[in-house]
Parts: structure tokens; C-alpha cells; sequence
């Protein structure tokens, strides 16, 4: 009997140890309530955004629980064993990061060498600082936040929330995403089924050259924001400068930089980035200074000396003067494109002389209705002495 009870109080001990060695693991999966948030793990977590929220926070979950002293140790060397090797934690290109507050490395799911390393050195697609942008929204509420941004090419979403290791005594950063199915289009695929809606050929006067400046900055802003920032407006500029989209006979697009820089020239599509527009005109205009200040405080009209393509005779060749003699209104727009300012503009070569002309029309419709009123006026005479005529 006494064997019989001392092997049945040796398997309660047994029993005993092995339920207290695991409570961290029941503690940690009955954290959550709900039992449908339990199952989220690295398989799938790619459902969805509220699937991925759900998975970082599990894991954040299940490795926060109350443990002693002595065992605390042992649950910081699980934590980095699960975040890097496949199971809950970690499957295919779903995984696990941990960062400190600085952006230091301290396990890595998918890459064990970058434990250590700085990963705030890392930029996306469009330069940001990712891992900050990631710290930051973990402080910002207490559950955590997303963060959208590119990653080799395709869009990626990822949440994080601040997880402290009672182990190291330390706060963290916990951190999990996945990659969305779609692509970014290319510039050539948005060409494809996107064209400038108004062109050169459209611009007949004022009205119509305002209307085509507007709606090209209206079509760069467009394929910039589709494609996400995949685009140099130089090379888009220039690929869709067919079937005269940007110049037509005298009439031509060109874009600045918000120093002057030229970085498009509807008549010339291949100058990319070759002068500037520091010039003065013969009336003494800096079109540079002018047409960047016109630009930036709203948009407008400006009126400068110029070479119009389809005139001879009227170019300058002087360094530091305007290309030409020949008057041009151009109105001019600034643009935004993420940290960059662009300026669009094109312009229309009055007739010279349209002044003189338009007061030549004049005096010439006023004598010619002179000379009506004085026609009139004598036939009425006429008429009157004809008929004292008749009457006497």
C-alpha cells in the first residue's frame, strides 16, 4: 500500500510541474476572450488588415505573461526561438520583427543576421524612414497602429505595438505585415489607358492657354498618384509628347523646376535638365524671377520677350538675354509632386504690332461710318430740296 501511495503522490508532483512549467502558455492564450482572435497566426495573417492587427497582437499576448524571476529568462530565449523559427510566429514571408525604441534589431523573423543592426537605415520605395514611422505609431495608442508603405516595388502594411520584456526590463517594439496582392501600376500601363485630356493644338487665346496649362498639371498629378511616386515628370513628360500633346505649331509645354532648372521643352523634347531660365529681356524682365514668382502666388499670366519657333530673325544668342525679340504671354502654374515643386507653363506669340493694328481697325471703322453718316445726311438734304420743289 505505502508503494502504491508514495507512486501516486509522485505522480501528482509529476503532474503538478508540468502544468505550472506550461501555465505561461495557458495564461498567455486566455488573454483573449474571444476565442476567434486566438487562432490568428502567421498563416493568417495576410486575411486582412484586422487579421494582421490581430496576429501581432496574439503574439504580444502570448509572450506578456506573469512569470517569476527565475523564469523569465527561460521565456525571452521562447520568445527569440518562436520569432525565428516556423510556427505560429512565422510562415513564409509572414513573420515577426522586434525593435527597440531606437530602431535597433533585436530578433528579426526572416533575416537572424540582422539581430543588432540599425533598421531605421532602411528607406521603401518613396525614401521614408519605415522602422520610425512604425515606433511612432506604437506610441501612439496603446494597441497599436498601421503603417502603409512600399517594399520592392509592391505595397505592404504592417502593425506595431509596444511590448515590454520583463526579462531585459526593457520596452520594445513588436511588429508584423504582409504584402497586398495588387501592384503598382507603371507609368506605361497609366499612359495606356490614361491620355492628357486637353493639348496643344487646343490653345487659340488666353482662355484656352490657362484651360491647357490647368489640365496638364490635372494629368501629371494623376499619374503621379497612381503610380505612387514611380515616375519622373521629365520622362513622362517626354514619352507622351505624341501626337503633338505638348506642342503644336508655335504653341509648346515646358516645366521647371522650382529654381529654374528646365526640366522639359515641348519644342524641344529632348533638352532635359540643360539651362536654366535665369535670362533678361530686352525690357529689362528676369523671366526666371518673374515667371517663379507668378507660380507660387497662385498662378497667372506673364508677358516677356522670347523666340517664337515659327518666326525668323527674332532670336538672341546672347548669354544672359531671352532666347528672342518676339512677345509672348505665357501663364504659368506651380505643381506639387510629394517633396518636390515643379512649374508648368506655355504660352501663346501675340501678332506684333496687335496694338497699333487694333487701333488702325478703329480709326478705320470710324471713318467709314463717317463717311455712311455724311452719305445719309446729304441724301436726306436732297430729299428735302426735291420735294420744295415739287411744292413750288
Amino acid at each position: 500500500m505505502k508503494i502504491f501511495a508514495l507512486t501516486g503522490i509522485s505522480l501528482c508532483v509529476l503532474v503538478f510541474i508540468c502544468v505550472f512549467s506550461d501555465m505561461h502558455k495557458a495564461l498567455a492564450h486566455g488573454k483573449h476572450a474571444d476565442a476567434s482572435k486566438e487562432t490568428v497566426t502567421a498563416a493568417g495573417a495576410t486575411e486582412s488588415r484586422d487579421a494582421l492587427r490581430e496576429f501581432v497582437l496574439h503574439a504580444k499576448t502570448h509572450w506578456e505573461v506573469p512569470v517569476t524571476d527565475d523564469q523569465s529568462l527561460d521565456l525571452w530565449h521562447e520568445i527569440l526561438y518562436e520569432v525565428q523559427h516556423k510556427g505560429d510566429w512565422k510562415s513564409g514571408s509572414n513573420y515577426l520583427i522586434l525593435v527597440d525604441k531606437q530602431g535597433r534589431c533585436i530578433a528579426h523573423g526572416y533575416y537572424e543576421s540582422a539581430h543588432g543592426r540599425d533598421l531605421t537605415a532602411l528607406r521603401d520605395a518613396k525614401g521614408t524612414d519605415t522602422v520610425h514611422k512604425l515606433i511612432e505609431a506604437a506610441g501612439n495608442n496603446k494597441d497599436g497602429g498601421f503603417v502603409d508603405y512600399y517594399w520592392n516595388g509592391t505595397p505592404k502594411s504592417s502593425y506595431a505595438v509596444n511590448y515590454t520584456v520583463d526579462a531585459l526590463g526593457i520596452e520594445l517594439v513588436l511588429i508584423g505585415g504582409f504584402h497586398h496582392e495588387e501592384l503598382i501600376p507603371s507609368m506605361g500601363e497609366v499612359l495606356g489607358k490614361y491620355v492628357p485630356e486637353v493639348k496643344a493644338a487646343s490653345v487659340k487665346d488666353k482662355s484656352t492657354l490657362k484651360n491647357f496649362v490647368e489640365k496638364t498639371a490635372e494629368f501629371v498629378d494623376h499619374v503621379y498618384k497612381t503610380t505612387q511616386d514611380n515616375m519622373d515628370i521629365a520622362e513622362l513628360l517626354r514619352v507622351s509628347s505624341g501626337k503633338e500633346a505638348w506642342k503644336h505649331n508655335e504653341i509648346y509645354l515646358f516645366a521647371i523646376t522650382d529654381q529654374g532648372l528646365i526640366v522639359f521643352n515641348g519644342n524641344n523634347p529632348n533638352m532635359r535638365q540643360a539651362s536654366t531660365m535665369n535670362a533678361v529681356d530686352e525690357n529689362g524682365v528676369n523671366i526666371e524671377e518673374r515667371i517663379i514668382k507668378v507660380a507660387k502666388s497662385g498662378g497667372g499670366f506673364i508677358h516677356y520677350l522670347w523666340d517664337n519657333p515659327l518666326v525668323k530673325g527674332d532670336e538672341v544668342t546672347e548669354v544672359g538675354k531671352s532666347s528672342g525679340t518676339s512677345l509672348k504671354i505665357s501663364y504659368v502654374k506651380q505643381i506639387k509632386l510629394g517633396n518636390n515643386i515643379y512649374i508648368l507653363g506655355s504660352g501663346i506669340y501675340p501678332a506684333e504690332n496687335a496694338d497699333d493694328k487694333g487701333v488702325e481697325s478703329t480709326v478705320l471703322r470710324a471713318i467709314i461710318i463717317g463717311c455712311l453718316v455724311v452719305l445719309v445726311l446729304l441724301w436726306l438734304v436732297r430729299w428735302v430740296i426735291s420735294s420744295r420743289r415739287k411744292k413750288g
